[in-house]
């Protein structure tokens, strides 16, 4: 407890105490130097003067409360001693911000245990400081590498608008299909960057090396290309014929004759590449949302403190109590305290870092928030992944995409019941969500969707998922989610 070099400020208005104090430090070898201050007035100006490693002050003072001398402070912490019957004044001086307090009893042994107490607040403020400087740092560096990486991608969309301008000569992949999409053509690039030889291409569906989830989508645009309209550019994910590799491109069809017959001539582009970069920017940024839920966690934690304070005081009061009015009104107060602070730490630590995603996996993380909400509505729960575990970023996404789309049934649907079901085919994680509300007129414009639904997109999107939704009025809302996902192992905590 050796601490030469730390430096106090004792401020007490009373004579007798002020003297019973040097009594204590030099008999008993405080671990530090102190210099004393008769008043709030006289605190000030040494507070000005010079700088203290913590400032231990009485409560009430005959021209101020100790409470006034927050605002001279700097970053010395501050202790309160108060009399003995006024918990009160303790409880509100460490909500306002002071570090920790002592209780003045008549025979003086609070300064016995004066030492541990104002050691124990300096190495706390140190503590703080140094979690302070470090968060500081951590989001510096995350703001550093979000900023890199978005540049980055940036770059790359504007190397992909390029690329657009010359694809002739840049060996992007052709082919030309008739207008049920079977291939009767392609160029060398196409062939080249797949490894396909072009008789293993020739004559083969386009539409069976398709991901299920983006048929429907393409089957569409054959209509509209039919018809002579332009479609635009599509991204989509493909199953090479041969290696049987699915990898995302980027396609673009126009209508065209060849060999006198209605045909689509289509520009494929691997946007593998681009994928990467996007989807590491936008794990960057959940992760860097994950990290702040995190810290605000934490921080909000620190409410906790004054309870836990409080609870103290009036611990230390009920046992002291012989009155019993006295300690049946403390055991109430007591009782509200612990109540406030089992709701407070649950809603907190539930919502910023749900416990049982983290341990138990999505089925039960799911059937936990099912179970939360059935008191609202009805919801029915089929998953068929079982335990299967998948990357921490894909848990997290579906678990709040559930609870998103939860939220909006209860908030704004009116419906009674919700059907969820999860599937995973050891490639595809399929999560299904049905509720028979009052449904709404689907958007063009995914602005017009409100937040909720724009999110839930931007959140699937990022992992290079795919939505379908399904909704009018009257008749509900359906939404499926795709997501090519691998199932991983946690280690046994």
């Amino acid at each position: 407890m050796e601490n030469r070099g730390t430096n106090i400020l004792y401020v007490e208005d009373n004579l007798a105490d002020k003297l019973y104090f040097q009594r204590e430090s030099r008999e008993a070898g405080f671990p530090f130097h102190s210099d004393i201050a008769g008043s709030f007035r006289e605190a000030v100006t040494l507070l000005e003067r010079h700088s203290y490693h913590a400032v231990v002050s009485d409560f009430y003072l005959g021209d101020g409360q100790a409470l006034d001398l927050l605002p001279y402070l700097s970053e010395s912490p501050l202790i309160i001693i108060t009399g003995e019957g006024s918990e009160e004044a303790a409880v509100n001086a460490l909500k306002a911000g002071a570090y920790d307090y002592l209780i003045k009893d008549q025979n003086y042994n609070y300064l016995k245990i004066m030492p541990i107490t104002v050691i124990k607040t300096i190495e706390q403020k140190k503590q703080r400081d140094e979690l302070k400087r470090y968060r500081t740092d951590l989001e510096k560096l995350v703001n550093e590498r979000t900023n890199e990486l978005i540049v980055l991608f940036e770059k790359v969309q504007e190397s992909e608008t390029n690329f657009r301008n010359i694809f002739n000569s840049s060996g992007d992949g052709i082919f030309i299909s008739d207008s049920d999409f079977n291939i009767i053509e392609v160029n060398d690039s196409f062939l080249k960057r797949y490894a396909i030889e072009k008789a293993a291409i020739l004559g083969i569906k386009l539409i069976n090396y398709i991901l299920p989830a983006y048929r429907s989508i393409i089957t569409e645009r054959r209509k509209l290309l039919k018809k002579g309209q332009a479609v635009g550019n599509l991204e989509i994910e493909v199953q090479l014929p041969d290696s049987h590799k699915i990898i995302p491109v980027e396609i673009n069809s126009v209508p065209i004759v060849f060999n006198r017959q209605a045909s689509f001539l289509t520009i494929v582009r691997d946007i593998t590449e681009r994928k990467f970069h996007a989807r590491r920017l936008i794990e960057t940024m959940i992760q860097t949302e994950e990290a702040e839920r995190t810290r605000i966690a934490k921080d909000l934690h620190d409410e906790i403190g004054p309870l836990l304070s409080a609870l103290k005081i009036y611990m230390t009061s009920f046992i002291e109590s012989e009155n019993n009015e006295k300690k049946n009104n403390i055991a109430g107060r007591i009782g509200v305290i612990i109540r406030d602070m089992i709701d407070s730490v649950k809603n907190i630590s539930n919502d910023m870092s749900p416990h049982v995603l983290v341990n138990f996996g999505l089925t039960a993380a799911i059937q936990n928030i099912s179970d939360i909400f059935s008191r609202n509505i009805n919801i029915h729960l089929q998953s068929y992944i079982q335990d299967t575990r998948f990357p921490e970023i894909v848990e997290s996404v579906i678990y709040r995409v559930i609870k998103e789309l939860i939220n909006n049934t209860i908030k704004h649907a009116h419906a009674n019941d919700i059907y969820i079901t999860i599937n995973f085919d050891g490639n595809i994680l399929v999560c299904r969500y049905r509720d028979n509300g009052i449904g709404f007129t689907a958007k063009a414009n995914p602005k017009d969707q409100g937040m909720g639904l724009l999110n839930i997109k931007s959140r699937v999107q990022s992992l290079g998922g795919h939505l379908d939704i399904i909704t009018n009025p009257k008749k509900g809302f359906e939404l499926t989610l795709y997501l090519v996902a691998a199932a991983v192992e946690y280690e046994k905590q």
